[in-house]
């Protein structure tokens, strides 16, 4: 089934990358990209269910059924043409991007779509409480898709750091860490583990996937501290105080994926060790622990904070997010 992608308009190849391998992952196997047409995307994912993508992602707004593309000129009789099954009520919706020729008025796009819909069934139009959507985006091209589900985007905005029991003042976006679980491309129930829990948020958002998460990290407070958090979400990890060389020594576990924002730096977090000493230690061990093709997913200040030496890892992709002037983390894909 063709998707459409209506992509937050941040960080557009990260979402882009999230929403690609979210849908591997449903799919059981790699999806075709049909159009990037930023912020849309459309995706060839058969068997997959758009309700079901936008249930996992962070960076994206809405995923609409039955994707169809074509020229600007013709997206009122592409819209017109979305069959909306056996729905009482229904209405359209467009979405205009800065990329779009000027002078498409959206409302009078939509009352034409609708129009056209409601004489082909004889649907009534429901501005406020539809049966069923049809969505249109315009960028370059014209999308248009049947709306199967909306990310619930205030839902990361409740569970920011801020908002925890246990807080640090650096913590990555929940929205963030939804897409770097979703990048580790997992199979659904497996187990994905973070050796730098810090405030558990890499953890909330594997278990909210359905996976199995597991923490762990030098700091007994930091693992006392994701308890909590999670323990205030009705969410279950497990979690073990252990040095990341040892994340993994003597337990019955192994992870299928390992998905972390380390310390790289910040001295209360690492007790004085060497930060680049500790990275280090983290990819031996994931170089150990990983299957063969199993992902290791990273938050780095620094592209030079990949090993130096990459051993068994093939670098997959490196994704830019600019937190600030000064700052800016890479999340960076290896694959075992």
């Amino acid at each position: 089934m063709a998707l459409l992608v209506e992509l937050s308009g941040e960080q557009l190849e990260l979402a882009s990358q999230e929403a690609w391998a979210a849908a591997s992952t449903l799919s059981g196997g790699e999806v075709e990209v049909l159009f990037v047409d930023h912020p849309a995307l459309v995706l060839d994912a058969p068997e997959v269910q758009g309700r079901d993508l936008a249930l996992r992602l962070g960076l994206a707004h809405h995923v609409s059924d039955q994707a169809i593309t074509g020229p600007l000129e013709v997206a009122a009789e592409l819209a017109g043409s979305i069959d909306i099954g056996d729905a009482g009520s229904f209405r359209v919706r467009v979405r205009k991007t800065t990329s779009s020729i000027e002078g498409n008025d959206t409302k009078l796009l939509e009352a034409k779509a609708g129009t056209i819909i409601q004489e082909r069934t004889g649907v009534r139009v429901d501005l406020e409480g539809p049966d069923v959507e049809v969505r249109v985006m315009l960028a370059q091209r014209a999308h248009s898709g049947l709306l199967g589900g909306s990310v619930d985007r205030k839902a990361f905005e409740a569970r920011a750091v801020r908002h925890r029991p246990f807080s640090q003042p650096v913590s990555i976006h929940p929205k963030f860490a939804r897409a770097m679980v979703n990048l580790a491309r997992v199979p659904l129930g497996g187990v994905i583990l973070d050796p730098f829990c810090g405030t558990g948020g890499m953890l909330m958002e594997a278990a909210m996937l359905g996976y199995l998460p597991w923490g762990t990290d030098y700091d007994p407070r930091m693992v006392e501290g994701s308890l909590e958090n999670l323990s205030s979400m009705g969410l279950e990890a497990r979690l073990d105080v252990a040095d990341v060389a040892d994340a993994i020594d003597a337990r019955d576990l192994r992870p299928d994926a390992i998905v972390t924002d380390p310390p790289y730096g910040r001295s209360t977090s690492v007790h004085g060790r060497d930060p680049e000493g500790v990275l280090e230690k983290m990819y031996s061990m994931a170089a150990d622990a990983l299957p063969k093709g199993g992902r290791l997913v990273v938050c780095l200040p620094s592209t030079k904070m990949l090993p130096s030496e990459r051993g068994p890892f093939k670098l997959e992709s490196i994704d830019s997010i600019r937190v600030h002037r000064s700052l800016t983390r890479h999340i960076c894909v290896l694959i075992n």
